[in-house]
């Protein structure tokens, strides 16, 4: 009997624990199902809210279909950017033409014609160029080459280039007085030395040959010993050469 009793009750104590799962589950699944609606109902009303903001904001914006016009507009310019065939003829004409009238070459130089003259009208040979050699100075008493040669002549006597060039020098040396420096563009130069101050060239003057230069002074006084005369010079590429070989 008391076994009986026993089982009753398990049996009892089964099903109230069973039942109270249930409860507590289907609890649960009430509870899960209002969560869920509540969310739902409210995606649902957020959706609907966005809709009615998305057809009012198209009512009031209506679509502006330029848009499709400004990217026609904008790829246009490219096609323009060319200039036109026609107009590219008359710029090459007109760049040919220039060609036409610039010369292909400058004009050669014109070349200085030489035509050698005495530097005196009327001379007379005092002392001849040593052409390296010592020789004693009538002056210093001393042995020295003498690098030029004196031609005697009145003083005052007119002076000439014996060629062609351009006065590169000229000074008032302490031994030789007034000198005049002419540089005949071939790599000749030729000195005149003795001269008076009253010259009639400067440097950077072009002279031809024959033009006039000044006039005889006195003796220099490295050459004072000797009677009036002009002391000549000439450099062929730096070297001293006779002077009378260049106007014989």
């Amino acid at each position: 009997m008391k076994t009986q009793t026993k089982q009753k009750s398990r049996f009892r104590g089964f099903y109230t624990a069973l039942f109270l799962s249930l409860l507590m589950i289907g609890a649960a699944c009430v509870f899960a199902y209002r969560q869920t609606s509540q969310t739902l109902e409210q995606n649902l009303n957020s959706l609907n809210e966005q809709m009615e903001l998305t057809e009012a904001e198209s009512e009031t914006e209506p679509y502006e279909a330029p848009v499709v016009g400004m990217q026609t507009d904008v790829a246009k310019p490219a096609e323009t950017t060319a200039p036109p065939a026609a107009t590219t003829a008359p710029a090459t004409e007109t760049t040919a033409t220039a060609a036409e009238t610039v010369p292909e070459t400058a004009p050669p130089k014109e070349t200085p014609v030489h035509q050698l003259t005495p530097p005196l009208a009327d001379f007379a040979i005092l002392n001849p160029f040593s052409d390296g050699e010592l020789i004693k100075s009538e002056t210093t008493g001393t042995w020295q080459t003498h690098n030029g040669v004196d031609l005697s002549c009145a003083a005052g006597a007119d002076v000439f280039a014996i060629d062609t060039g351009t006065v590169s020098k000229v000074c008032s040396d302490a031994l030789w007085g007034y000198t005049v420096t002419i540089d005949h563009d071939n790599g000749v130069t030729s000195r005149y030395c003795g001269l008076d101050g009253s010259l009639e060239v400067r440097e950077g003057d072009t002279v031809q040959t024959g033009q006039k230069i000044g006039v005889t002074g006195a003796s220099p006084d490295l050459e004072s010993a000797l009677e009036p005369h002009l002391h000549l010079e000439v450099q062929k590429s730096g070297v001293y050469v006779d002077p009378t070989a260049y106007f014989g």
